[in-house]
């Protein structure tokens, strides 16, 4: 495999696979840029613009027989992975690399027959039972998933799994499940998906057999040098959310902005002050609820008109604000700062995990209602907060680390722990 050979655990019991921003240096907008496993097995350097990423961390895999190296975004709020395949038979978005064409790997198997249990599986956690179809005389397995306005369809495959590590070492999974989509709409050059939800047919559970400890981080760089102490905190991890039994969530009790809690209604008719929070890898905003956002807009608009000097922009779903001079660029160290209280830890957020910017004088906030997002029925904690902390979730002991300022700007790392 390009002079690879099969990866070993790490001395501290990890296995370390690069993760890095959309648009990395070995893939760019035209789609037939070639990725090769030199350039991704060192792919801990990351371009730190969110016009560039969009919100997405990606990770390199390789599948088949030769390997085809393919770039997928990391998702913690789905499960089945997939990626884009050749011989599109409706309509298919175009990707940066190669594409797996199943019909010429050597370990690439359908799964057949409605009966497997991957199959029942993955059909009945979707929710829609696709069936199977007759596929070179066998009965093969059709999955579907959507998210949101975006869409894969396809057939679940089998095929040998490799991620590059360091110093060109590789983790193989033969038998990995996987979906080959033949049908989807998906916004970007990636070639799809790698679902970290906690179901058995996931990347991480997959991966999680190799181990004797279930445990998975990762470190997602922002835009901004993480300065200070680096900061131990663990709250309860919750699995699942309602009737999405597949993802990770935490007991959010309420927030405060430059020190000071917020003031919502307190009346348990008008709202809950205690929220469940999902936490979604692959959502760059944070989603909460109505009366938690609006208390949170307006303090933050108070603190920035008063002390800052930056006023409101309206007319947008997002809050956004710009100095009052105008044409200024964004004063970081002077911006509020928020904190969200958990059970058992306080995460503190610096002004670049509260904001993003979105040119250079203007900046918005990372938090948005749910109501607006259209999905009042659920909270997410998306990946803007998080950016600069390593985030740990330990499925033994049911807990949710993060470790403030851990992330090294431009350099960004996923491990998976025994």
């Amino acid at each position: 495999m390009d002079g690879g050979s099969e990866s070993r655990l790490r001395k501290d019991g990890a296995f370390h696979f690069p993760v890095f921003h959309r648009k990395h240096p070995c893939v760019d907008d035209n789609s037939s840029t070639i990725i090769h496993a030199a350039s991704v097995s060192d792919a801990g350097t990351v371009i730190g613009n969110d016009k560039i990423h969009q919100g997405k961390y990606l990770m390199a895999i390789s599948l088949g027989t030769p390997a085809v190296f393919n770039l997928v975004a990391i998702d913690t709020g789905s499960t089945l992975s997939w990626v884009n395949c050749e011989r599109c038979l409706i309509r298919c978005h175009e990707q940066a690399g190669p594409k797996l064409d199943p019909h010429r790997s050597a370990t690439y198997r359908h799964v057949v027959g409605c009966s497997d249990e991957d199959c029942l599986d993955v059909q009945g956690d979707n929710g829609v039972p696709y069936g199977c179809v007759d596929d070179d005389e066998t009965d093969t397995c059709l999955y579907g998933l959507r998210y949101g306005s975006q869409y894969s369809v396809g057939k679940l495959g089998r095929d040998r799994e490799a991620r590059p590590g360091r110093q060109l070492h590789y983790t193989i999974v033969d038998g990995f499940v996987f979906g080959c989509s033949e049908d989807d709409r998906f916004y970007g050059l990636e070639a799809g998906v790698i679902g970290l939800g906690d179901k058995r047919y996931s990347f991480f559970n997959q991966m999680a057999r190799l181990t004797t400890y279930n445990a998975f981080a990762y470190c997602f760089p922002g835009d901004h040098r993480a300065e200070g102490k680096k900061l131990e905190l663990v709250t309860t991890l919750i699995r699942g959310y309602g009737r999405r039994h597949h993802v990770y969530s935490v007991l959010l009790l309420g927030m405060a902005v430059d020190g000071k809690p917020l003031e919502v209604d307190d009346d348990p008719s008008v709202v809950d002050r205690r929220q469940i929070l999902v936490v979604d890898s692959g959502t760059d905003d944070t989603f909460i609820s109505s009366p938690l956002f609006y208390a949170l807009a307006e303090a933050i608009a108070s603190a920035m008109l008063q002390d800052k000097a930056y006023y409101r922009e309206y007319g947008s779903r997002k809050v956004c604000f710009r100095p009052v001079g105008g044409g200024e660029p964004v004063n970081w160290k002077i911006l509020p700062t928020a904190e969200m209280q958990f059970l058992r830890a306080t995460l503190k957020l610096p002004p670049e995990n509260v904001f993003h910017q979105q040119s250079a004088d203007r900046i918005c906030l990372a938090f948005q209602s749910n109501d607006a997002a259209g999905a009042p029925d659920v909270q997410i904690l998306g990946n803007k907060a998080l950016r600069s902390f390593r985030v740990v979730y330990d499925l033994h002991k049911m807990t949710f680390g993060f470790q403030a300022r851990a992330c090294v700007k431009g350099v960004a790392s996923a491990m998976y722990y025994i």
